[in-house]
């Protein structure tokens, strides 16, 4: 079932489109993963969706509601969540607090939080300790909770594993990975770590220069032998 479509959808800053007439589509339990150069616009586009970043034309619905007039809050009503890569929880406040901040529209937030913590039980370990001094991997879990808290149907991920280990990296990408089995949830994923993505993702698109260069199934895409071209961007 198909969750969250763009159809040539621009996005930008002022008065500079970043990025350009992308058609795309999220199903309901499938990982799409976004691949490319550094500046290439995939974080941008992930903004774009969540209503950080201007949407300048072409049509963006999640379940045939369109997103475009919306504002971020709005949209997360719609069940489109963003984890942002930085400055994605409160520092000072504990892992439990963190989650009960983000149960927008939920009246029992303490059952909201215990479907949270068996879809991630690793939290359980830490609910009471602040978010800043936590480790890397916890405080991006922590992040992850924090979006599923408002019970989205589309997750909007930006590079989720950077800083981390590369034993993190695995572990982060495998819970995402279950949570479109096991919770039905759309995953657009922007990750630095092409080669760790595609083996969990379902379909994969390479973005260059702010357009789409490739869409196909991602162990296709992975299995090509101009893969490393395709995710640095030397292709014409």
């Amino acid at each position: 079932m198909t969750r969250l479509t763009l159809d040539h959808l621009n996005v930008g800053y002022g008065g500079a489109d970043i990025v350009k007439d992308i058609s795309l589509s999220v199903g309901s339990g499938e990982i799409v993963a976004i691949i490319g150069p550094n500046g290439a616009g995939k974080s941008t586009l992930l903004k774009g969706l969540a209503g950080v970043a201007r949407v300048t034309s072409g049509g963006l619905e999640v379940d045939g509601t369109d997103l475009v007039p919306l504002s971020p809050f709005e949209r997360a009503i719609q069940g489109v969540a963003f984890m942002p890569q930085d400055r994605n929880v409160f520092r000072t406040l504990t892992v439990t607090e963190n989650l009960e901040t983000s149960a927008w529209g939920h009246d029992d937030i303490r059952a909201r939080m215990d479907e949270v913590i068996a879809l991630l039980p690793t939290l359980s370990g830490y609910l009471n300790k602040a978010a800043g001094g936590l480790s890397g991997g916890q405080r991006q879990m922590a992040a992850l909770g924090m979006t599923l808290m408002s019970r989205p149907t589309i997750l909007l991920v930006d590079e989720p594993t950077a800083g981390l280990s590369p034993n993190l990296v695995g572990e982060m990408l495998d819970v995402l990975a279950n949570l479109t089995r096991h919770a039905g949830i759309g995953v657009l994923i922007v990750e630095q770590n092409a080669r760790a993505a595609l083996t969990r993702a379902d379909r994969a698109v390479v973005l260059v220069d702010g357009r789409l260069r490739r869409v196909g199934p991602a162990a296709e895409l992975a299995g090509e032998p101009d893969f490393g071209a395709l995710f640095f961007g030397d292709h014409a």
